[in-house]
């Protein structure tokens, strides 16, 4: 899974990037909230069947989660943008 750090500010809406530095930042913290929150319920999910085993578990864990999250994501992260900003 990739850090906060890492989440290219040119990958996030456009209302986001306009908003500034701050609003950017906070964006970025949501999707990195979303991310972490999809990579426990993935790994839940898969701990209690054979997708859970195996040398290649662990990628396929980070590959799913990525899947999930990567563009518009589950739609979490800009509702907790939300929140954060009122």
């Amino acid at each position: 899974m990739s850090s906060i750090n890492s989440i290219s500010t040119l990958s996030l809406p456009a209302d986001i990037r306009a908003a500034g530095t701050d609003a950017v930042k906070d964006y970025k913290t949501a999707v990195g909230f979303e991310q972490r929150l999809a990579g426990q319920l993935i790994k839940s999910m898969v701990s209690e069947s054979s997708l859970g085993e195996g040398p290649y578990a662990s990628t396929m864990q980070d590959t799913l989660t990525s899947a999930l999250t990567t563009g518009q994501g589950l739609g979490l992260a800009r509702q907790i943008y939300k929140e954060m900003q009122s």
